[in-house]
């Protein structure tokens, strides 16, 4: 069933309870408003029975005349007893007032009811002796209003909640439409169009919140997929060029009979494109491991000596290092420990110092460790080419590189993987470039 079907079924259930209750209530209390009216009526005869039959002749002639007119207007199908109360009372009053008069007090009163007939007694002295007045009729004016509005109450409840049900349905109609509108254009959000949005409600309701967040998720989508198609163009084009080269040196060789130095010339090119398509496997095969996101499974606490000592071992196998400027730890520093994962933090590091070595010519490369707060400042400073400054927010894309780095042999993989690894510690990455004065990478990583 359709949420607009629901709303409405449980509109009209609940507005139906409503009703039934208030109609309840409605009748019930003018019942009971008629009864105690009536009441008030018998009781009212009652007082001109007892005159009239008991004081009669103690009242002055005009008003035992005007007593004797306004009995006269009796009730509807009016009754009167003047009884003995410790008399056996008849049949009729008997099963009503038996048992009750023995303990009765002059101007104490029973009020009682016969199917639709009402009776009052009372009792009064007169004269030393004790007189029981009753007196019953039927309220038929009464009875006729009541039923005239259980009739109205009955016949306006159906056309009550036909009402309702369309007020309720039309009003959920209403309510959902944005819904049903962005449900149609979310069935027409393909991987060919993702840049389709849902319609925002100029209510600020649940309704637009929900589509605000489906549109971020959308947004992220879209980021995730255009990256995807990038990285695999970028990354099949780079695996491309050394298959490429491989394939074309060996038809190169095949293709006629050659000296053994241009043998060893073409073997050594497929050596080196193949060693290239190595790396370059490697680098991706890195980039998807610090691509995961959370805590890291293994990490552990490291001296930032040990670190810094993994990371000149590595560069060192690549690089002379005694080209590179390395800060001078005092030794409280050295000792001070570093939650991490510490060999991805050393790939970083030395990814870092492997860019700054291939773009500084002059090798003028500086490596430092600092501390703020909680966070550890990791910083490799370089003197070369330098980013372009409208290209700086792109050097953490995979496979991105620089306008002005296409002359140097890369892939673009590592300042990507350096900056995955910054966020899977629960730092960042931050660059600050310039053409004439070199890049700053640093790395901030919390203690």
């Amino acid at each position: 069933m359709k949420i607009r079907h629901r709303l409405s079924l449980l509109f009209i259930v609940s507005v139906t309870g409503v009703m039934l209750l208030l109609y309840v209530a409605i009748y019930y209390y003018s019942r009971e408003f008629h009864r105690s009216e009536f009441y008030d009526r018998l009781s009212a005869r009652v007082n001109l029975t007892e005159k009239f039959f008991l004081e009669e002749s103690r009242l002055p002639a005009d008003l035992a005349r005007q007593v004797r007119e306004q009995f006269l207007l009796k009730l509807s199908e009016e009754k009167e007893w003047l009884l003995d109360p410790e008399s056996q009372l008849p049949d009729s009053l008997n099963k009503f007032l038996g048992g009750k008069i023995a303990f009765l007090q002059p101007g104490d009163e029973i009020q009682f009811m016969d199917q639709q007939r009402q009776g009052l007694a009372r009792i009064y002295e007169l004269d030393g002796r004790h007189h029981l007045i009753v007196v019953t009729a039927i309220d038929e004016f009464g009875l006729t209003k009541l039923a005239n509005l259980q009739h109205i109450l009955l016949f306006s409840l159906p056309f009550s909640l036909v009402l309702v049900g369309l007020i309720g349905w039309f009003s959920t109609r209403r309510a959902l439409m944005p819904l049903d509108r962005n449900i149609s254009r979310a069935r027409e959000i393909t991987a060919s169009n993702l840049g389709t949005r849902l319609e925002l409600p100029t209510q600020l309701d649940e309704i637009h919140d929900f589509s605000t967040i489906i549109n971020d998720l959308l947004d992220r989508l879209q980021g995730a997929f255009e990256f995807q198609k990038k990285f695999i163009s970028n990354a099949s084009h780079e695996i491309r060029n050394p298959l490429t080269v491989i394939a074309g040196e060996a038809e190169i060789a095949l293709s006629a009979d050659r000296p053994a130095a241009d043998y060893r010339k073409s073997l050594e090119t497929i050596a080196n494109e193949a060693e290239r398509l190595h790396q370059l496997v490697n680098s991706l095969l890195s980039l998807a491991r610090a691509g995961g996101e959370g805590e890291l499974p293994d990490k552990e606490d490291v001296t930032l000596g040990n670190i810094l000592q993994g990371v000149k071992d590595e560069v060192g196998k690549k690089h002379d290092v005694s080209f590179i400027t390395w800060q001078t730890l005092d030794e409280k520093l050295a000792f001070q420990t570093i939650s991490c994962n510490p060999l991805l933090l050393r790939s970083a590091l030395a990814n870092l110092i492997d860019n700054a070595w291939k773009y500084d010519l002059t090798r003028q490369i500086d490596v430092s460790v600092n501390t703020e707060g909680d966070q550890w400042i990791f910083s490799v400073v370089d003197h070369g080419i330098g980013i372009p400054e409208d290209e700086i927010h792109l050097v953490a894309e995979p496979m991105y590189r620089a306008s002005n780095a296409r002359a140097f042999h890369g892939q673009g993989l590592g300042l990507a993987m350096v900056d995955r690894i910054a966020r899977w510690h629960g730092g960042s990455l931050v660059v600050n470039s310039s053409q004439v004065q070199g890049t700053t990478a640093t790395i901030n990583i919390p203690g």
